[in-house]
């Protein structure tokens, strides 16, 4: 199942320990809670994120399947070229079908999953915050994010992006 991923950047490892207290109090699963730190930092009474979590997993998975799509599209419109020069129209017409598809699918990605990037917060670890990725159903989102804001207006909500809770990402 493709969860959404909240991004929240927490400014001590108390204030870490209070939010996921809370969260888990609203009914979030401590294993949809995932930890992040500087190298060295203390995780011990945090859910330590794992490390297909914390390299950017996602976004290379997400590159490479806009790469296939991408091979996917050019080949059908090479082998769609060939069809028309042999008057083919079955496969024409399977190909055209196909280049459809993987354009709609591409766009609907791209529209319906944002990704906020691990990278994007280097400098607050660096600089000893933490930094708590919370996987919800896509309906629980704004629920969560509201919550957060009201019980703890000291963290910060650095964006949604996207996990597959069955590989672990």
């Amino acid at each position: 199942m493709i969860l959404r991923r909240i991004s929240m950047l927490v400014p001590s490892k108390r204030h870490a320990e209070e939010v996921v207290r809370d969260l888990m109090f609203a009914r979030v699963k401590r294993q949809h809670i995932h930890a992040v730190a500087r190298p060295g930092a203390d995780l011990k009474e945090l859910p330590a994120a794992k490390i297909r979590q914390t390299r950017g997993f996602t976004a290379r998975l997400e590159s490479w399947f806009w790469d296939i799509n991408l091979l996917l599209c050019f080949a059908a419109i090479a082998v769609l070229l060939i069809g028309v020069w042999a008057s083919e129209w079955l496969l024409v017409a399977g190909c055209l079908a196909l280049v459809v598809a993987a354009v709609f699918l591409s766009f609907y990605f791209s529209g319906q999953v944002p990704q906020s990037q691990i990278d994007d917060f280097d400098v607050p670890l660096k600089h000893g915050e933490f930094l708590l990725l919370v996987d919800v159903p896509r309906w629980r989102v704004s629920q969560v994010e509201h919550s957060v804001r009201q019980q703890h207006p000291e963290v910060e909500l650095g964006g949604v992006g996207w996990g597959i809770d069955a590989l672990g990402i």
